[in-house]
């Protein structure tokens, strides 16, 4: 039997929380759904769009919300679910940054659809007493009566939200039962008047007039989506339910079911009742007339709206909350607080009152309709995404109880979010989507600790599938990259080798950082050393703002273990092609002798060496010159593209490359001048070109033409690899008197004119 079913009447009533699955999560979310779009635009969407068209909408939304709850149904069955609701399980998902960005989106949409769903309160109310159009409509339109009354209303449900969920919830059983009764009154009384031929005059689109514009097939989508939205009213109270890993998901799928039986055949009859103009025009008193007890329609309005603006007062305080302990940010740290026993959100709730106010004062019910309707999509897409990295990422950790979801389901919700808000309007699609993106970005990084959330996992899955896909494809000098590895014994001593490779790399391929330091002691010993070292590495990269894979390996000799090192030391096809070392001063003779001892070991491997000669670079003194000693394509090629990525670097933006080359005749002075102006033009460098002639020691002309350039890049031969010593021998007079110098021996994998 899978987990999902095993679930006792124990389950649905233990826990520390005081709802269970129909107080706390059917009820708040059948109450949101059926809400003023059932009474006030339900008529709009059939006199509008026809009862296909209107079916269709119902089905869009419902497909919508349905993916999103199986989405959400897998979240809250993965993890233990707190105060904070969507918010909490995203930001344990996808991370603080998403679910900061998800949290803020749903507070300010939750918090103005208080307003909305007062609004519709009072134009049923002031329908009844004044239609629109008489004279006293029109006064009470110029006195602003109606919003001076959604004021006072919503006022009003804010001190019975302020004493407590526990009072609000309570009222909402007794709104539920006006509710139900007000549904069967219209529907029982819908059955008893259906008309077939005028259901089948209820096809087609309504052809707009002078005095009622038509309305296109999206605009109706928009204003009927909020009818669809609450289903995240149950979840928003899961710090208040007793077991929100059952109660969610069971009590949100049966009021979908519940409300999409009711919106559907409420559709279904209001198309049998009265034609699309009657219904366009006049939808609460067209379902007033269908019902078998009219006050009881009227009552419904009633219940429904001001249930719905109950469930939002009660859902936004507790989101704000969430975040406020979480810390996200400094001022909603404020509205973290709660009060009382049951911990409530006092302070959020008056800020939830503060921002529904000026909303009744700002605009109609179909303006505002079709803002929540954008605020509600983001939240959605954003919530089957979440369930989307978990299920796609493979991670071992996810293992939702809910066995309904699937990865697929994630994606298609979360795209038919996008299509739905771009459909709707692509301006408010534009707009809505940049401010989450905004407040993604500015919430990024500044949450501390240990989330837990799915984009490590997520990226990992796709780093292995890139790193099997590498293994398959054949290298090529085309697309070679710099893969560079820094070895060292001592990374803060020689940080200057580690910032010369950060220019050559430039973050167009892969630095690393290897540490390698030998110690004398026991395994434990060195593991204690290794993980103090590594912690330098780390925070060294950290300050100086360089982007590199640190490691550290402590072992008991570093000769006798480089050669281990080399070979072990990648990932499949991801695996260092170039080493990078520093060359100690002459002074300091074991130092010497240890790398000369290990170049011997690198020269057998297949790998471009780059041996770094120079003191500290002061990085912040301007950079205007760098000189290339060219001496052959071999290692040309290599020392071009780390000129080329080396001037790409932001320290080295306004710098010159100057290729130099030496030939002793005038014939060999113009066929040099001509080949490498044809090879920089091939390989579309920026590069001057100056051919040397002259018969002088090339050591000579190196030290006479390059002292006063910022970096000095000559080549290698192998035999000067094997034989190291003799090389610095000879050459350190020379690289004592430049300023800091790379030595280049290529194995000829990159390719200039690629």
């Amino acid at each position: 039997m899978s987990e999902a079913k095993v679930e006792s009447s124990e389950s649905l009533s233990g826990g520390g929380g005081r709802f269970g699955t129909f107080g706390g999560v059917f009820t708040p979310c059948v109450l949101t759904i059926l809400g003023v779009i059932m009474f006030m635009r339900s008529g709009t969407v059939v006199g509008q769009a026809g009862i296909w068209k209107g079916l269709a909408i119902l089905a869009m939304a419902k497909g919508i919300t349905t993916l999103t709850t199986l989405s959400l149904s897998a979240i809250a069955t993965n993890t233990e679910v707190k105060t904070g609701g969507v918010y909490y399980m995203i930001s344990r998902t996808l991370g603080p940054d998403f679910g900061g960005a998800i949290g803020l989106t749903l507070f300010v949409s939750q918090a103005i659809s208080i307003a909305f769903y007062v609004i519709g309160f009072s134009e049923a109310l002031f329908g009844l007493i004044s239609p629109e159009g008489t004279d006293l409509a029109i006064t009470l339109a110029t006195y602003k009566i109606p919003q001076f009354t959604s004021t006072v209303v919503i006022i009003g449900l804010f001190a019975l939200t302020f004493k407590g969920a526990e009072v609000a919830i309570k009222a909402q059983y007794g709104i539920l039962v006006v509710l139900i009764l007000s549904v069967l009154a219209f529907l029982i009384g819908g059955i008893m008047s259906f008309d077939s031929e005028v259901f089948a005059n209820a096809s087609g689109s309504r052809p707009g007039t002078e005095e009622l514009p038509g309305m296109g097939f999206w605009v109706v989508f928009a204003i009927f989506f909020p009818a669809a939205t609450g289903i995240t009213a149950g979840a928003n109270m899961s710090g208040d339910l007793k077991d929100p890993s059952v109660a969610i998901p069971r009590g949100t799928l049966m009021a979908i079911a519940f409300t999409a039986t009711v919106y559907m055949a409420q559709l279904v009859l209001l198309a049998g009742f009265a034609d699309q103009e009657q219904l366009a025009t006049d939808p609460l008193g067209t379902l007033t007339n269908m019902s078998l007890v009219g006050p009881l329609v009227i009552a419904g309005v009633f219940a429904a709206t001001l249930s719905s603006a109950l469930g939002s007062f009660l859902g936004a305080p507790r989101i704000i909350q969430a975040m406020g302990k979480d810390g996200l940010l400094k001022p909603l740290e404020y509205f973290g607080v709660g009060h009382g026993p049951d911990d409530e959100p006092r302070r959020a709730t008056i800020l939830s009152l503060v921002i529904a106010i000026p909303v009744v004062w700002a605009g109609g019910l179909n303006a505002i309709a079709q803002v929540i309707s954008m605020f509600f999509l983001i939240a959605y897409g954003m919530i089957n995404l979440s369930a989307f990295v978990e299920g796609r990422s493979g991670n071992p950790s996810f293992r939702p109880k809910f066995k309904l979801f699937g990865w697929p389901a994630g994606l298609a919700g979360a795209i038919g979010c996008v299509i739905a808000m771009i459909k709707i309007d692509e301006t408010y699609a534009i707009a809505s989507m940049s401010i989450a993106a905004l407040t993604y970005y500015f919430l990024k990084g500044r949450a501390k600790g240990d989330w837990g959330d799915a984009k490590r996992g997520y990226i990992f899955a796709r780093t292995r599938q890139n790193l099997l896909l590498l293994e398959q494809s054949p290298p090529d000098a085309k697309n070679w990259r710099p893969a560079i590895a820094v070895i060292t014994d001592d990374c803060e001593r020689d940080r200057a080798v580690i910032t010369c490779a950060s220019w050559l790399e430039n973050e167009r391929g892969i630095l690393s950082i290897l540490e390698l330091r030998p110690h004398p002691g026991e395994i434990h010993e060195r593991q204690a050393h290794r993980s103090e070292r590594l912690a330098k590495v780390k925070q060294l990269l950290h300050s100086r703002g360089i982007v590199a894979f640190p490691d550290s390996v402590v072992v008991p000799d570093v000769s006798d273990s480089l050669e281990v090192v080399l070979q072990a030391y990648s990932i499949g096809s991801l695996r260092p092609n170039t080493v990078m070392l520093p060359v100690p001063p002459p002074a300091q003779e074991d130092r010497r002798s240890e790398l000369i001892d290990m170049m011997a070991t690198i020269a057998a491997f297949n790998m471009n060496v780059v041996i770094y000669k120079g003191a500290r670079v002061d990085e912040n003194a301007p950079k205007r010159r760098i000189d290339l000693w060219w001496h052959g394509q071999q290692n040309g090629a290599l020392m071009a593209l780390f000129a080329y990525l080396t001037t790409e670097h932001a320290t080295w933006k306004d710098a010159k490359v100057r290729m130099l080359r030496v030939v002793h005749t005038a014939v060999e002075h113009q066929a040099a001048d001509k080949e490498l102006s044809e090879l920089v033009a091939t390989a579309r460098l920026s590069m001057e070109i100056k051919v040397i002639l002259s018969e002088d020691p090339i050591s000579d002309l190196i030290a006479e033409y390059s002292t006063s350039a910022d970096l000095v890049i000559l080549g290698l031969a192998e035999r000067d690899l094997w034989n190291f010593r003799e090389f610095l021998t000879n050459w350190d007079p020379l690289l004592a008197k430049l300023p800091p110098t790379i030595l280049v021996r290529s194995t000829g994998e990159a390719d200039l004119t690629a």
